[in-house]
């Protein structure tokens, strides 16, 4: 018993330990380079659940919220950015109560009607607020999204000159765009850039990455041969996932703010801070990420990106309690136990890891989770897992090896044990992983990697079957399911590189799933998924032709936005506006239900053909889902009987 209460003791101080570390010693101390002011940063008033999209329907955004937030910033700045004026009209009063100077933008998109509008209240506003005005921004990052041409472009700037010809007209665009169209300069008073180190398609890291933002704004200058330059965008992300080597982290984000206003200052840039307060909408469009570039957070709590001490975890004592209170409460598995000191220690060390790993992927889903979907996907994760962790900790506790059985086995003799249920975790756990490597490999420039969490499930089931996989007696849908993983995992690699830390510890736990599915299906022949890669290979050529021929298609893109009215600009606006809308990712899911339980071979495969296209047009993380439905269907009539241990 001595020995019991020394391990759990033991457990208990290193994960007190471990938090305390990362929320109060491995911190950024409040006296490396703090700065008290900046020269503009952008601002957009919306927060929680508010979002520019919900004007058309009859969202107000109030004085008295626009108030509140620009007598917050009036301490911090002295200017700040805009970059729509519709449904922001009292921005310029306000502002000018607060002694704030405004880069007023207008939104250029490809709806010409919307832009016209856009255009013509952004002249009426400017003209009237002249003395604060210090410059009007005409379109933000239109020619990289490809919405208007650059001579669509080019006209929106000269009637903006025209109309307001006392006052600074300029463009702000991602550095790369204004090497692409020089002539952009022509009509321009000034360049203004947006060089943003996370999001180049090379990322930098934050070591690297001021480096880099000054080489970039010396080449701009060079090449264009402009010393007139506004940095219009630059910043880092406090929140959000790992790319390449470039991490998102609260204390990396005031690394890179404190770093970069004292290397403009000692070279006299101009220059704007993306962004003031985190605006939880982006999340839709750019993951969970885009949500996270303020100064300050959704509720305007300052996030300490000026000054002060900055921890990755300042909520890090519930974080701790929460471990504490796992590594605990499991510990009671050990009462009556028997077992060696070794296993004791073991079992200590396995809860201390997976108490720790659990609260952080909380912790992460906390953070990122927005809309009910992630939240409730959060919790079928967090609970499939949690009892994964008991199981391990019992078996251990108990010295046994649990009864290896399938899930064809389980569902026809109904039987539900210990050793049953911690099977339906093992398909569970690695279904949800098989979903999440289809939207990492798809879509993963905007998905988190979710390595804690399954983390625990990797060792749990590694340890548990280790030596025994072969007995596992898996069929087609298991062996179908292991080469996608792997087919998967590899492309997670190549798109991320092994500068990832986060997804190199993804891919390890992938193929330990990828390897335990493959040993359990030998007796299944490569042979007998034929048919199941045939229709895969058809059908995702099928919609790499839709995705990478037409909808982002840059010639296609480049005629729409001279005339929209073909029948290819229609299908492809189409294609965009479902996409957004998640029709084909829902279409998917419903057509994979209906195939699951009508037991039809031809619904199968149309199932299969709906979530590939879910999958290829935009719609990942519900394509997955349907995806493995549908896979499931047609292969779920040939698993191999159980042949015992």
């Amino acid at each position: 018993m001595t020995k019991k209460i020394s391990v759990i003791l033991a457990a208990l101080a290193i994960v007190a330990l471990f938090w305390y570390l990362v929320g109060e010693v491995f911190i950024l101390k409040s006296s490396e380079n703090s700065i008290s002011k900046l020269q503009c940063v952008s601002y957009a008033p919306f927060s929680k659940d508010q979002s520019p999209m919900l004007f058309d329907q009859g969202m107000v955004i109030s004085e008295e919220q626009v108030r509140e937030d620009l007598t917050l910033l009036s301490k911090y700045t002295d200017c700040i950015r805009t970059y729509s004026i519709l449904g922001l009209e009292m921005v310029p009063k306000i502002a000018r109560e607060n002694g704030l100077k405004m880069l007023m933008g207008g939104w250029v998109s490809s709806d010409k009607i919307a832009t016209e509008k856009e255009i013509k209240a952004l002249i009426t506003l400017a003209s009237q607020n002249r003395d604060i005005v210090k410059a009007i921004i005409v379109g933000n990052e239109a020619l990289l999204r490809g919405e208007v041409t650059d001579t669509t472009l080019i006209g929106y700037i000269k009637e903006v000159k025209k109309a307001l010809p006392d006052i600074k007209v300029t463009y702000a665009d991602v550095w790369e765009f204004w090497l692409k169209h020089p002539q952009i300069r022509e009509v321009t008073d000034f360049v203004t850039i947006h060089i943003l180190p996370y999001w180049e398609d090379d990322p930098m890291n934050i070591d690297a990455s001021l480096k880099h933002l000054a080489e970039v704004r010396g080449e701009v200058e060079a090449i264009l041969k402009e010393k007139n330059i506004l940095i219009g965008e630059t910043g880092w992300p406090s929140e959000g996932r790992m790319r390449e080597d470039a991490l998102p982290s609260k204390v990396n984000q005031a690394i890179y703010i404190r770093g970069f206003v004292k290397l403009a200052e000692e070279n006299e840039w101009s220059y704007n801070i993306i962004e003031a307060f985190d605006q939880p909408w982006k999340r839709m469009s750019e993951g969970a990420v885009g949500g996270f570039w303020g100064l300050f957070d959704k509720d305007r709590v300052d996030k300490h990106v000026f000054a002060g001490d900055v921890s990755n975890f300042p909520n890090y004592k519930p974080l701790a309690f929460g471990s504490l209170l796992l590594l605990f409460a499991f510990s009671f598995l050990l009462r009556g136990s028997k077992i060696a000191t070794k296993k004791v220690v073991l079992f200590g060390a396995i809860n201390s890891l997976f108490a720790i790993l659990f609260m952080l992927q909380a912790e992460q889903y906390m953070m990122t989770a927005r809309t009910a979907l992630e939240f409730g996907w959060a919790g079928l994760v967090l609970a499939t897992h949690f009892f994964i962790y008991y199981f391990l900790l019992y078996n251990i506790a108990k010295d046994k090896k649990p009864e290896i059985i399938n899930i064809s086995a389980i569902l026809k003799q109904k039987i539900f044990n210990a050793d049953t249920s911690l099977m339906v975790l093992f398909y569970l756990s690695f279904v949800f992983l098989l979903i999440s490597n289809l939207a990492l490999a798809l879509e993963g420039r905007y998905k988190n990697f979710d390595i804690y969490i399954f983390t625990v499930s990797a060792i749990s089931f590694l340890w548990l079957y280790r030596g025994r996989f072969e007995s596992m007696h898996f069929g087609r849908f298991e062996k179908a399911s292991s080469l996608i993983l792997a087919i998967t995992t590899v492309a997670i690699f190549v798109n991320e590189s092994y500068l990832n830390l986060f997804s190199d510890l993804w891919v390890l736990i992938s193929v330990g799933f990828a390897s335990i599915l493959y040993m359990g299906s030998k007796k299944t022949a490569l042979s007998e998924l034929k048919n199941l890669a045939l229709f895969m290979i058809l059908f995702f050529g099928i919609f790499a032709y839709l995705r990478y021929g037409i909808f982002m298609n840059d010639a296609v893109a480049a005629q729409c936005n001279v005339s929209a009215d073909s029948f290819l600009c229609t299908l492809r606006a189409k294609i965009g506006l479902f996409a957004y809308m998640h029709v084909f990712g829902e279409v998917a899911v419903a057509a994979a239900v209906v195939a699951l339980f009508a037991n039809k071979r031809v619904l199968s495969i149309l199932a299969l053909f709906l979530s590939i296209g879910a999958l290829m047009m935009m719609n990942a993380f519900f394509g997955a889902i349907a995806f493995a439905v549908a896979v499931f269907v047609m292969t779920k009539n040939t698993t191999h009987k159980i042949a015992g241990n």
